[in-house]
């Protein structure tokens, strides 16, 4: 099983031959946007490894869904109180890090990593407003990334 280093390196040289590509056929020439796709698609290639106990990246997945929807509760409710907003990150936490697993299960499957690039790429869209072109260029570096996770996985 490689580690979460290996899948970044791999997905970086995945990407560079994609950015290259796009380039060169004048598809692709903003700078900032470069750089946001690169991180994308390099946090779903580690992504996948979010059912594994042992996982750096569930500890910081868990966080972050865990702030995300304290943070909603806060701005939906008008929650002031400390005291529960500590407990619900504590609890929302706790759930998403030891929810039990099995390791290249779901999260290791070519559906999952469709639903879950749509989904994210959906909300993206509906947060920033993103055109087809814009919506298909995120989908497909995001993807990217996540599917060059699987494929490592399988030869290596």
């Amino acid at each position: 099983m490689p580690h979460w280093k290996a899948h970044l390196l791999f997905n970086f040289f995945v990407i560079l031959v994609w950015i290259f590509f796009l380039l060169n056929l004048g598809l692709f020439a903003n700078s900032i946007l470069t750089i946001l796709l690169i991180f994308l698609s390099s946090f779903f290639s580690i992504l996948p490894d979010i059912d594994s106990p042992k996982s750096e990246i569930r500890d910081f997945f868990a966080v972050i869904i865990a702030s995300f929807i304290i943070v909603y509760f806060i701005l939906k409710f008008s929650l002031n109180s400390i005291l529960y907003v500590s407990v619900g990150f504590i609890f929302l936490y706790l759930f998403f890090r030891f929810f039990p697993t099995k390791h290249r299960g779901l999260t290791h499957s070519i559906w999952f990593s469709i639903f879950m690039t749509l989904i994210l790429t959906i909300i993206l869209s509906q947060i920033f407003g993103f055109s087809l072109k814009e919506f298909f260029t995120y989908f497909f570096f995001i993807l990217s990334g996540y599917l060059s996770h699987l494929f490592l996985d399988i030869f290596m």
